[in-house]
C-alpha cells in the first residue's frame, strides 16, 4: 500500500483522475464542465484517461453501464445532467437497483455561487429553474447511497466511499451530485491510496447450523425443486449448482432468469417460468430451495403445499428493499451462493443414495426429451405457416449462435429455443421492468467485450423505450457493431394478455381487438438504423427470415456495421 500524489488543477480533473485510479474504463453519458476540461487536457498532453462515451440520452448511459458491469464485473461511471438528466435516467437506475448492479452516478447540479468572479457561477437561465431542494430525492429510494460534494478537499474520500458502498453486498448504484462551481474549484493535488484500502471483496458464509438444517431437509425430500433467477451472475455459482444437481438429482426451474443459471442441456433443467407462467413442479414439491430469486412463484396462480418447506439462499434472501414480499422462509441461508452450495454438496454427496439420484436424473431426462420432441414439432409446424410466429423467430435466431455469442434480451426470447451455452452468454432485463434497457445494455456489453458477437433481441415496445436514435448513434460513433432483432407485433401484447387474464370473461376477451394495445401503424424500424449508417432489413415471410438474419450478421462481422432486422411477427 502506498499513497499516490498527483497534481491536478480542478475538482473536475481530480474526479477523473480518481475514477481512473479506481479502475473505471469508461465515463458514459457526458461529463460535467470541468471534467470535459480535464479530458481535453489529458488528450493534448497524451495522458491516459477512461474512455469517454457521449450518449445523446441519459437512459442509454445508465443502461450501458448496467450492461458493461454484467459483461465485465467492473463498475463504471455514469454522468447525468442536473435534475432533468437525472429524471431521464431514473428508469435505468431502478433497473440497476433491483438487479443489484453497481455503478457510480455523477450528476451535475446547479452552481451554488451567483456572484461575478467565481469560476462556474450561475450564468445560464436554466440554472435557477433546474435546481431542486433535494436533487437526490428522486433516486434515493433506489440508490444505496447519495452525497453532494461541497468542498474540494473531500473529493478523494467521496469517490472511495462511492465505490465502497456500490461494491459491498448487496451491490447497487450510488449517486453523487456536484455543483458546477465546486467542479471548477481550484485543487492542486490528489492524494489517494493505491491500491484502494476500501476492500469489499469477501465471501459471505451462511450460518453453519442453518446449512446443516437445509441439508437435512434436502436429504429427506421426496420431491425437491430448486428455483433460481440470478445465481448465474457468478460463473462459480452456476457451476456449483450443476455439481449439486449431479450429486442429488434435484430439478431446477429458472424463474424469469436475468442470467443463464444452469446449462440448458443439463438433464436436471426443468425449464423456465417467464412473466406470469407457472410450473406444476411447485404444486407437488415438499421442499423448495430458492436461490437468488425475488419471486420464485405466484401465489395468485399456483398452489404451493402449506407443508412444503422453503429454503431461501442469497446475499439478501428476504429482499428487504422490496416494499412487500410474502414468500415463506423456513430456513434462511444468508451469504454468497457458491460456498453454501459447496457445503451442501459435501453434506449431500454421502446422504443421497446413488440409485435415488440416478432415478431422479433419468426421470428428468425422459421428461425433457419428451418436451424437446414436442418443441421440435411445434417449430416445424410454425415454419410452414404464412406468418412468422415468435417461436419460429426464436428458432431462426438460435441458428446464429456460436461459442462467441452473447445474447442481450428484453422480453421476446424463448430460452427453450435460444439456449445460452456458457456462463455470461445471456443477459436478461431487471425484474423492475423499466422498458428501454436492452439496446443500451447491449452497447455496454459490446464495449466491455469487443471480442464477442452481441445479439440484442427486443420487442417493438422495448425498442421504442430504448430511445433508438440515441442507441444507434452510439453504435455508429463508438464502433460497436452488433445485431439488433426487433419482434414487431405492432402493440403491447403483454398488456393484452394481462387484461384478458384479469378479466377472463370480460368485455375485452370478447372484443376483436383489445383497446389501447395496438400501435395502429407498423413502423419501419429498419429505416432508423440506416439513418446512422447501419444495415436494415424487414422480414414478413418465415422462409426468408433465416437468410435475412444471416445477411445482417455478415454486415456486423464482415463490414463492422451494426444491423437491425425488423421481424413482423404474429401476436
Amino acid at each position: 500500500m502506498s499513497e499516490v500524489i498527483r497534481s491536478v488543477e480542478t475538482v473536475g480533473e481530480a474526479i477523473l483522475d480518481l475514477l481512473q485510479l479506481r479502475g473505471v474504463d469508461t465515463v458514459i453519458g457526458g461529463a460535467p464542465t470541468s471534467m470535459i476540461e480535464a479530458f481535453a487536457k489529458y488528450g493534448l498532453q497524451g495522458k491516459p484517461a477512461p474512455r469517454a462515451i457521449l450518449t445523446p440520452h441519459e437512459q442509454t448511459a445508465v443502461a450501458m453501464a448496467h450492461g458493461y458491469f454484467a459483461a465485465s464485473g467492473r463498475p463504471q461511471a455514469v454522468y447525468l445532467y442536473s435534475t432533468v438528466g437525472t429524471a431521464n435516467g431514473v428508469g435505468g437506475i431502478i433497473n440497476a437497483a433491483r438487479a443489484r448492479v453497481p455503478m457510480v452516478i455523477l450528476a451535475a447540479r446547479s452552481p451554488i455561487a451567483e456572484q461575478r468572479g467565481v469560476a462556474g457561477a450561475r450564468d445560464i437561465h436554466v440554472q435557477w429553474s433546474q435546481e431542486s431542494y433535494d436533487q437526490a430525492a428522486m433516486v434515493r429510494e433506489y440508490v444505496k447511497w447519495d452525497y453532494e460534494i461541497r468542498r474540494p478537499d473531500q473529493v478523494a474520500d467521496v469517490i472511495d466511499r462511492a465505490f465502497e458502498v456500490a461494491m459491498a453486498e448487496p451491490q447497487g448504484p450510488v449517486y453523487i451530485s456536484i455543483p458546477r462551481d465546486v467542479q471548477a474549484a481550484t485543487l492542486d493535488e490528489n492524494r489517494a491510496s493505491a491500491p484502494s484500502r476500501r476492500i469489499t471483496d469477501a465471501r459471505l458464509m451462511p450460518d453453519p447450523a442453518r446449512l446443516d438444517e437445509a441439508a437435512d431437509l434436502l436429504a429427506r425430500a421426496e420431491n425437491p425443486v430448486i428455483v433460481t433467477s440470478e445465481l448465474g451472475k457468478s460463473a462459480a455459482g452456476r457451476a456449483a449448482l450443476a455439481r449439486l444437481c449431479d450429486v442429488s438429482g434435484f430439478g431446477v426451474l429458472e424463474a424469469s432468469p436475468v442470467y443463464s443459471n444452469l446449462d440448458p442441456e443439463h438433464p436436471c433443467h426443468l425449464g423456465y417460468i417467464f412473466a406470469s407462467q407457472v410450473s406444476p413442479d411447485l404444486e407437488k414439491a415438499d421442499v423448495i430451495f430458492v436461490i437468488e430469486s425475488d419471486v420464485p412463484w405466484f401465489t395468485a396462480r399456483v398452489t404451493v403445499p402449506d407443508s412444503a418447506k422453503v429454503i431461501q439462499l442469497g446475499i439478501d434472501p428476504f429482499y428487504q428493499r422490496l416494499p412487500m414480499r410474502g414468500f415463506p422462509c423456513d430456513v434462511p441461508l444468508i451469504g454468497h451462493a457458491e460456498p453454501a452450495l459447496e457445503g451442501l454438496i459435501e453434506s449431500l454427496e454421502s446422504r443421497i443414495p446413488a440409485d435415488l439420484r440416478d432415478r431422479r436424473i433419468a426421470a428428468h431426462r425422459s421428461r425433457r426429451q419428451h418436451q424437446q420432441a414436442q418443441l421440435r414439432d411445434a417449430i416445424a409446424r410454425d415454419g410452414q405457416l404464412s406468418e412468422i410466429t415468435p417461436l419460429w423467430a426464436n428458432h431462426c435466431i438460435s441458428r446464429l449462435l456460436d461459442d462467441d455469442t452473447i445474447v442481450v434480451n428484453e422480453y421476446p426470447i424463448d430460452l427453450r429455443v435460444v439456449q445460452p451455452g456458457a456462463a455470461g452468454s445471456y443477459f436478461g432485463p431487471s425484474h423492475a421492468g423499466g422498458l428501454g434497457w436492452g439496446f443500451g445494455a447491449a452497447l455496454g456489453v459490446k464495449a466491455a467485450r469487443p471480442d464477442k458477437t452481441v445479439i440484442c433481441t427486443l420487442g417493438d415496445g422495448s425498442y421504442y423505450y430504448c430511445v433508438p436514435a440515441s442507441c444507434h448513434q452510439i453504435a455508429a460513433a463508438e464502433d460497436l457493431p452488433m445485431l439488433i432483432v426487433v419482434f414487431n407485433n405492432g402493440g403491447w401484447n403483454e398488456v393484452r394478455k394481462s387484461v384478458v387474464s384479469t378479466h377472463p370473461q370480460g368485455w375485452a376477451s370478447k372484443a376483436n381487438e383489445v383497446p389501447l394495445t395496438r400501435f395502429g401503424v407498423r413502423a419501419g424500424f429498419e429505416k432508423i438504423v440506416e439513418a446512422f449508417g447501419g444495415y436494415g432489413a424487414v422480414v414478413e415471410d418465415p422462409v426468408a427470415l433465416l437468410p435475412a438474419l444471416e445477411a445482417a450478421l455478415r454486415a456486423v462481422k464482415d463490414e463492422g456495421r451494426h444491423a437491425l432486422v425488423n421481424i413482423v411477427v404474429s401476436v
